[in-house]
């Protein structure tokens, strides 16, 4: 399965995009939290299965982790 990754930032505009090379969902949305922490001006993080959001992350959460 391929996951995409979307940084939406504070001045709006076209989000960044990133393809993640991980093959489920916990290590991708850890990888989506990680780019966005990366980020200063990153307001949300959108985690993507082909065509299908599977995870919005807020930039308040960007820190924890969520696989096990």
């Amino acid at each position: 399965m391929t996951y995409f990754c979307y940084i939406h930032r504070q001045t709006g505009g076209v989000p960044h995009l990133e393809v993640l090379p991980a093959t489920s969902r916990g290590p991708a949305i850890d990888s989506a939290a990680r780019l966005m922490a990366q980020r200063s001006d990153a307001v949300r993080a959108e985690v993507w299965e082909d065509e299908r959001l599977i995870f919005s992350l807020p930039r308040e959460s960007a820190g924890r982790p969520f696989s096990s």
